[in-house]
């Protein structure tokens, strides 16, 4: 183990006990995608557990693990991708129809907004569609 990292224990925040991640196993796990990407373009993905704490029985939540990406594979990050994409449209376009690899229709819609107050993107968003300018 390198100095700078340290072993994550969990602590439960009804009694206080230590939970090991390593030793006891999670119940469940779940991933959490970040709704927007970086200044680089890379997509935060969150690796969440659940725990039982030993002592008290109360249910524990956990981040595990944080990885940092672009799972495009292609060398263009998603903000690049997505503005592409987004330029290539002509007419009023619901946002559920804008598809990108990798970027649900809510990231989609959060993205063009902030593209928009960015001034990276000409148009709006108005009544669930893109309009493009």
């Amino acid at each position: 183990m390198s100095p700078g990292k340290r072993k994550k224990r969990i602590s439960c925040k009804k009694c206080g006990t230590e939970i090991d991640p390593v030793k006891t196993p999670p119940l469940k796990t779940w991933q959490l995608v970040s709704p927007m990407p970086d200044k680089e373009g890379r997509v935060t993905l969150t690796i969440m557990g659940s725990f039982r704490c030993p002592e008290c029985n109360a249910s524990v939540r956990a981040a595990l693990k944080k990885v940092k990406g672009d799972e495009m594979g292609s060398g263009t990050s998603k903000k690049e991708s997505l503005i592409q994409a987004v330029k290539l449209i002509e007419k009023p376009t619901p946002i559920d129809e804008i598809e990108i690899q990798g970027i649900s229709s809510q990231a989609v819609r959060k993205a063009i907004e902030t593209l928009i107050s960015q001034k990276s993107l000409n148009g709006e968003v108005k009544d669930g569609k893109f309009y493009p300018e």
